[in-house]
């Protein structure tokens, strides 16, 4: 075996350690987003879901556009999903 080969192997576990370094960042980046988007939410974010849907409402109302009445609805089913109960 001489040096050449050696080099050549280092470098293979180079490689693999920074795939495996990469994909563990990956992992736990979905594993931080996952925790975001499934922890209990407080009534300061109720609150201000709710307030940004009366807005929206209010808006809607002065504009007369479909696009702005169906934002407004989805808003509405996206609380209910959350919170479980409407706005």
């Amino acid at each position: 075996m001489s040096v050449n080969d050696e080099n050549v192997g280092l470098g293979r576990r180079g490689c693999l350690g920074l795939f495996l370094a990469g994909l563990l960042f990956v992992v736990l980046v979905f594993v931080g987003l996952i925790y975001i988007m499934t922890r209990p939410q407080d009534g300061e974010v109720e609150a201000a879901e709710r307030e940004a849907i009366e807005a929206c409402w209010k808006s809607a109302d002065a504009t007369e556009r479909s696009f702005t009445v169906e934002s407004c609805q989805e808003m509405e089913k996206q609380f209910l999903r959350k919170f479980g109960h409407q706005p």
